[in-house]
């Protein structure tokens, strides 16, 4: 055989000793093992994950407003519909300041679809009148698919001579990725509930 016959095995020979020792530190996992492809794939591409239809543009500082409604008298309600994450603002008002003293009141129920995971989150500055956007208040109960969170704060048997009127929050946060129109969730917030 003649020197280059033998030259081109001997490199071969080599091509082939390196894709399998390749292919052997791809397999181990090894961080110095090429990137593979398949089928021009690429896992990490935005394409190839999956979409999040439960995001919506709503935040808490800019929350929806649903109107004004007493926390002390009566018992007004308020409602909205969706199926993405949402934030809702509500004006509760004190409005009964003799005694005994009466604390302001908010329930928040939601009520989902079958199968559909939702949370709700009240939020309220009890201490002053500025916007929560961080720290929940309230009771949660769940009965099948209706999560009802009771709120309330102001004063107590005894009157305490100050507005406790508030803004609050209510926050409607999808439990997974997959949200659709026809698997609406209907919210139904209610002032000095009983």
């Amino acid at each position: 055989m003649t020197r280059f016959a033998l030259l081109v095995i001997g490199l071969a020979a080599c091509a082939s000793a390196d894709n399998a020792a390749t292919v052997d530190a791809a397999a181990a996992g090894s961080v110095d093992a090429p990137a593979r492809r398949d089928a021009g794939i690429d896992s990490t591409s935005p394409d190839a994950m999956a979409l999040n239809t439960c995001v919506s543009a709503s935040t808490c500082s800019g929350a929806q407003m649903l109107g004004t409604m007493s926390g002390d008298t009566g018992a007004m309600t308020l409602s909205a519909d969706g199926y993405q994450a949402a934030w809702y603002r509500v004006r509760v008002t004190e409005d009964f300041s003799d005694s005994p003293g009466l604390a302001l009141r908010l329930a928040a129920k939601l009520t989902m679809p079958a199968g559909a995971g939702f949370e709700t989150f009240v939020y309220v500055n009890s201490a002053t009148d500025t916007i929560e956007c961080n720290t929940t208040t309230g009771t949660v109960t769940t009965n099948g698919n209706v999560k009802e969170v009771r709120a309330e704060w102001g004063e107590g048997f005894i009157p305490n001579g100050a507005d406790d009127s508030r803004n609050v929050t209510i926050e409607v946060r999808p439990m997974g990725t997959s949200c659709s129109a026809s698997q609406a969730w209907h919210l139904d917030l209610e002032g000095n509930w009983l």
